[in-house]
């Protein structure tokens, strides 16, 4: 995937337009998806790339996490 590719979808993500990826931003994501019945362990095993325990992804975990 290219950097282009992840950016387009971080923006689709990112509800709100401020740069971050939020637990309902990316719950939301999954529900529309389809992964409403894995919603909790897709929120969690996504959060572990929040490298500096924010409790948001910037675009750079975003990245790092689906490279």
């Amino acid at each position: 995937m290219t950097e282009a590719e992840a950016r387009e979808i971080f923006k689709q993500i990112d509800a709100d337009g401020d740069g971050q990826i939020n637990i309902v931003e990316l719950a939301n994501h999954f529900k529309r998806e389809g992964h409403g019945g894995q919603l909790r362990e897709k929120v969690k095993t996504a959060m572990e790339a929040d490298q500096n325990r924010d409790r948001v992804l910037d675009f750079n975990e975003f990245h790092a996490m689906i490279k």
